[in-house]
């Protein structure tokens, strides 16, 4: 009986709130100050859940809270919801955790939404391209019989290119021949 009131406890989701001091973080190295509160947030929760640092997780919310004011200024404190279950420990900002399955539901409805739209789409584009795939031969025939013969040269000679042609977009220049030399254009002695 032991062993079944040990496991339900385990299986069980525990959650606390903390407000987390980082008066320490303000003693280290100025450069370094925020990734110290992090390391002292992880020692925080997993002193007070009895958990290894390994098993303590942060969430995107409290992540940005920290990193806020960037790194020589973390916060003084942050109000924290620990949760643990699962054998896992994952930190929230308050309120955060609800927001972000918010976000979820609302992700994955729209995502069925568009899917059955996309189901409802295939069947008549389906048909409408068996209506365009047979007439599609004969137009391409007919546009070809329809160019121009001006634009065509003669059969045998090339086309004839003025010399005095006006430059077009596009067109390069070739560049000026040098002696390459560190005084370009110059004679070197």
């Amino acid at each position: 009986m032991l062993m079944a009131e040990e496991n339900k406890v385990t299986s069980k989701k525990l959650e606390r709130i903390y407000t987390v001091p980082f008066g320490k973080a303000y003693e280290y190295l100025r450069t370094r100050r925020t990734r110290r509160a992090m390391k002292l947030l992880r020692a925080f929760l997993s002193r007070h859940f009895k958990v290894k640092d390994e098993a303590v997780r942060i969430s995107q919310g409290v992540n940005d809270a920290m990193w806020r004011d960037g790194i020589q200024k973390p916060p003084r404190s942050l109000k924290i919801r620990g949760v643990f279950e699962d054998g896992r420990l994952t930190a929230w900002m308050i309120g955060e955790e609800e927001k972000v399955k918010k976000a979820m539901d609302e992700k994955k409805a729209a995502e069925e939404k568009m899917k059955k739209e996309r189901e409802a789409k295939k069947p008549a584009e389906k048909k409408e391209e068996k209506k365009e795939s047979k007439p599609a031969p004969a137009k391409t025939e007919e546009k070809k019989e329809n160019k121009p013969e001006a634009a065509k040269p003669a059969s045998g000679s090339p086309a004839p290119v003025s010399k005095t042609a006006e430059p077009r977009a596009g067109d390069v220049k070739p560049m000026p021949k040098t002696s390459g030399g560190p005084l370009l254009g110059r004679k070197q002695i």
